[in-house]
């Protein structure tokens, strides 16, 4: 009958072994076995043996070679074999803190794996079969560090996966790691290009050609850095952090450099996800851990020290995007990806305030491609009760700047954004303050007719038309005039009446709520514009040969109701008026 605490001890190895889901990260286990043993640097190399005549497979040997400080006979036997069974010892109940991650060398199912070390004066060298056993045997050739060999058989086509696939798990394991790690494809037709041993970092300096397919040792790590359209770093006691903003957010945590976790999951946040889901960060502190189950970091003191060093750094980056907002405005460089960071960091209240009180710090483009504080279109808001928006210098734009002084800032969905999100907010939060208008929603530019390039039947009621608004309104009323608002096509998509001074050119469109809607009508004077192609002005045209008095009335009264200002007393007098004028009594 079986040993039940021998079948116990056979499940948690084999869990052991298969604790990670790619069968490569075993490398990630060997290297922090490294760095525990104090290595100044790791080389891991990769090299392949063609297959003999007549074979298919050939073997390749990857090779993970510290300079630590190794292992003596008790380190062996206490810290890494206590899960192993070998010739001598039947014990399967124990294992050490470098055990546990050298079992996890035996997901790839190696045909064997040869380990020397030494240390105290004392040299081993084990042999690990296929089935995990083990051969232990004390050597006299000195061996400093400790130095791991796996083989495995696999055909030349495996080969080039495997290699790159063993790239690919260092750099993501060890992108940042504290100590020097250098990766070597040895394979056949690999180009021997030494390093300096002396400065691992050296093969960070300069570039390699691209061109060269196999090359000779390669950096794995690197300084810490996110790949990120702006970044800044932050550094605090033992913490260092460098956060950035890209158009897909990252978190990454690392210990020693080593990743712990690299993920866009925002339950990665925690209760930081309000202020720091749009960021793209990378935070290393020797005292963070990752979670039993390896999907997490675990959010202890350590990690909410680390969190608050990235919230630092959140601030820093809005100083930062503001001052390359200013730059890109000012240059006539495309702003857009800037104005669109920044207002994505505007949703916290805090980088809120930052950007508003640099109100006077260029933020946007006009359409005459002149840089706009926020300040000088919230200036624009409060002269109309709009910030006006438009493409490009277009006649009416032009116009309407020159006319009233009003900045129209160039439109585009970034732009709106970061309007809408730095609006001042009323009691109510969610509702913002601060309307955005296109300038051709608000103001026309059209063709005042001169009488003379008017028909006769034009000028008789518009003449008819001016007297009965004069007579029924009064002062208020100072011109009345015919304007060509953009052609035939015109008359069903412009308005039938608009005001403003014909020797300014622009016109206000009429809109509930607008300016002529909450002025007194007894305060309001007006140059009333008619829109020559409108359907109703066509109409009481056609009715004017018949009885001019009486389409001017219909014309008069039409355009008095657009304009919704006045009450029924204006009404009344209009029709007595225009009574009077038929030769008819009220």
């Amino acid at each position: 009958m079986s040993d039940p605490h021998e079948n116990l001890a056979e499940q948690a190895l084999a869990n052991l072994v298969n604790q990670f889901a790619r069968p490569l990260d075993f490398l990630r286990e060997l290297v922090q076995n490294s760095i525990d043993a104090g290595s100044p640097r790791i080389a891991v190399s990769v090299d392949f043996d063609l297959p003999k005549p007549g074979e298919a497979l050939g073997v390749t040997r990857i090779h993970v070679e510290d300079w630590g400080e190794g292992m003596d006979g008790e380190i062996i036997d206490n810290q890494l074999t206590r899960l192993f069974a070998s010739a001598k010892e039947g014990d399967l109940t124990k294992i050490g803190k470098f055990g546990i991650g050298f079992t996890s060398i035996f997901a790839i199912l190696p045909d064997a794996v040869l380990l020397r070390t030494g240390r105290h004066g004392e040299n081993w060298e084990l042999l690990f079969h296929r089935d995990r056993s083990f051969d232990k045997v004390r050597i006299d050739e000195p061996v400093d560090g400790t130095k791991i060999t796996l083989f495995k058989r696999m055909s030349r086509e495996e080969l080039d996966k495997f290699v790159e696939e063993a790239r690919f798990i260092l750099t993501y394991w060890c992108e940042h790691s504290n100590v020097p790690i250098t990766f070597w494809d040895r394979t056949e037709g690999a180009l021997v290009e030494e390093v300096d041993e002396d400065d691992p970092f050296a093969a960070f300096e300069g570039e390699q050609a691209a061109a060269v397919e196999n090359r000779g040792p390669e950096a794995v790590n690197r300084p810490l850095d996110v790949d990120a359209d702006i970044a800044v770093r932050v550094r605090k006691d033992d913490v260092e952090a460098i956060v950035g903003i890209a158009s897909q957010p990252l978190y990454g945590y690392y210990n020693g450099g080593l990743t712990l976790l690299r993920t866009r999951n925002v339950d990665a946040l925690g209760h930081f996800e309000d202020r720091l889901r749009h960021l793209v960060f990378k935070v290393k502190n020797d005292a963070l851990e990752h979670t039993l189950t390896r999907d997490n970091v675990l959010q202890d003191n350590h990690w909410e020290k680390a969190m608050g060093v990235v919230l630092e750094a959140r601030l820093q980056l809005a100083d930062a995007l503001l001052e390359r907002l200013a730059t890109a405005v000012r240059s006539g460089e495309d702003a857009t990806v800037w104005q669109a960071h920044l207002a994505r960091l505007c949703d916290e209240e805090d980088v809120r305030q930052k950007v508003t009180d640099a109100g006077d710090n260029a933020m946007f483009r006009s359409v005459l491609g002149e840089p706009v504080s926020l300040n000088a279109a919230e200036a624009c808001a409060r002269k109309i009760g709009a910030i006006l928006l438009g493409e490009g210098a277009t006649p009416l734009n032009r116009a309407v700047h020159d006319a009233f002084q009003l900045e129209i800032l160039a439109d585009t969905p970034a732009v709106r954004d970061l309007l809408t999100i730095t609006a001042p907010r009323p009691l109510l939060y969610f509702w913002s303050q601060r309307t955005l208008q296109r300038a051709e929603d608000v103001y026309v530019l059209p063709q005042v007719l001169h009488s003379d390039e008017l028909d006769d039947q034009e000028r008789k009621l518009l003449q008819h038309t001016e007297e009965l608004l004069q007579k029924a309104v009064g002062w208020r009323i100072r011109d009345v005039r015919i304007g060509d608002f953009g052609g035939p096509e015109s008359g069903t998509t412009e308005a039938l009446v608009l005001n403003g001074n014909p020797t300014e050119k622009v016109f206000q469109r009429p809109s509930p709520g607008g300016l002529w809607s909450w002025v007194p009508a007894f305060l309001t004077f007006r140059r009333m514009l008619i829109n020559r192609y409108h359907p109703l002005f066509r109409a009481q045209l056609l009715a004017s040969t018949e009885n001019p008095w009486l389409a001017a009335a219909g014309l008069a009264s039409a355009l008095l109701h657009t304009e919704d200002i006045e009450g029924p007393k204006v009404y009344r007098h209009l029709l007595t008026v225009a009574h009077a004028r038929l030769g008819m009594t009220a």
